[in-house]
């Protein structure tokens, strides 16, 4: 399997990790388009090579880190096929492939690292710290969890409202519909204040 058309989104040193990692599977990766709900996915086939694919367009640090993450995937399923997504096997092998790749990682992003890997999560999005650190940084835009209940925001050019707090889960209402949603704690919205609402 050739994985040298990887070196250009990859971090220095980083190809070598995912060669050894990658070598006793077979395994095919296919680069995406940005995709607004994930930036990575894992597919386990029966029959012909697994595939990852994951977005093309991720900074070389996040695409390393996502990658691991997929990988993590193939690696705890093939050696124990009844196993869940994101469960304990994922997690211990996650935080293994982590911490073997730690020095690929800039410094003040390997502390990140470090602690994101004692207790791996599902999802990018739920790990606030590592979000930030990629996000880029807009004017007048907030990460929600940086807001209050009655707050009001801008998402998506639509207004809503912080109601409630649940667990990591900002519940907040759609001021046109009414509907209610689920906000994860580290969405960038605009606040807004009350000569924006008039």
């Amino acid at each position: 399997m050739n994985l040298h058309f990887l070196q250009k989104y990859l971090p220095d040193g980083g190809l070598f990790f995912i060669v050894k990692w990658l070598k006793p599977y077979a395994c095919t990766i296919k680069i995406t388009h940005s995709r607004r709900s994930k930036l990575g996915d894992f597919r386990y086939r029966l029959n012909g090579p697994h595939q990852i694919s994951i977005n093309g367009d991720l900074e070389a640090q996040l695409f390393f880190f996502v990658l691991t993450h997929e990988i993590a995937h193939l690696i705890s399923f093939a050696a124990k096929k009844k196993i869940l997504p994101h469960g304990k096997e994922w997690k211990c092998c996650y935080r293994d492939l982590l911490l073997e790749s730690l020095s690929i990682y800039q410094k003040d992003f390997q502390t990140l690292v470090k602690n994101f890997s004692k207790n791996p999560k599902a999802s990018y999005n739920a790990a606030s710290e590592i979000v930030r650190y990629f996000s880029p940084h807009v004017p007048e835009h907030f990460f929600i969890e940086d807001l209050h209940i009655g707050h009001f925001f801008e998402y998506q050019r639509q207004t809503f409202q912080i109601l409630k707090i649940r667990k990591k889960r900002y519940i907040c209402k759609n001021i046109n519909s009414g509907k209610e949603y689920l906000f994860n704690t580290c969405v960038q919205v605009r606040k807004l204040t009350c000569n924006d609402r008039e």
